[in-house]
């Protein structure tokens, strides 16, 4: 009787791995990123010097800001932020058993506090 078992598993198994093939795709996975702004990075801070480096440094190395807003009382001050996000999307499936996909957000914005022209201070939030 094991001997009859042989020739009808492997014709089965054979059947099984034709059947899948003719499916397509069993198995199917995607990702992408998106970023948007500028992104303020750890070499740019530490050319940043409270006290030295100007405005006018900013703007020519990292380009307009996000966003920018005075502030009230004495001297001439402002907050100007660097606002970038990465959004990072996954999705994956296996053929009618299983899909599921994800989603990352990564904001993180720079802030620096111009007095008078010249950075008196910066942090990033996020």
């Amino acid at each position: 009787m094991p001997a009859r078992l042989a020739p009808r598993l492997f014709r089965d198994l054979i059947l099984a791995c034709l059947l899948f093939s003719l499916t397509g795709c069993l198995i199917n996975s995607s990702s992408s990123v998106d970023e948007s702004g500028k992104r303020v990075g750890d070499n740019t801070l530490q050319q940043v010097e409270p006290g030295h480096t100007t405005d006018a440094w900013l703007l020519a190395t990292l380009g307009e800001p996000t966003s920018r807003n005075p502030v009230r009382g004495p001297g001439n001050m402002e907050i100007l932020g660097y606002c970038h996000e990465r959004i990072k999307k996954s999705s994956g499936s296996v053929f009618l058993l299983f899909g599921g996909s994800s989603k990352n957000i990564d904001r993180r914005t720079t802030f620096f506090e111009i007095t008078d022209g010249v950075v008196s201070r910066y942090w990033t939030e996020g």
